[in-house]
């Protein structure tokens, strides 16, 4: 079961695979815990915060993925 890392979210997946249980927890970030900025990112791109004082990193989606998934692995 996927639940979402952020601090005081108690969101989790109610999916009937892990590939849809990712598909719904990229829609729930994306839908209550991203913002939308002025910045020119190149296509294909995407920026990610791994920590709250942490520095913005500009990368694809699926190294953002396994990067957000690594913090994951730390905290589990």
């Amino acid at each position: 079961m996927k639940h979402c890392s952020h601090p005081g979210c108690s969101w989790q997946a109610i999916a009937p695979s892990a590939d849809a249980a990712l598909t719904q927890y990229a829609e729930h970030l994306v839908e209550e815990h991203s913002r939308t900025v002025d910045v020119d990112i190149p296509d294909g791109m995407v920026q990610i915060k791994l920590h709250e004082d942490a520095e913005w990193i500009t990368t694809t989606f699926e190294e953002a993925r396994e990067l957000h998934d690594s913090v994951d692995d730390e905290y589990e």
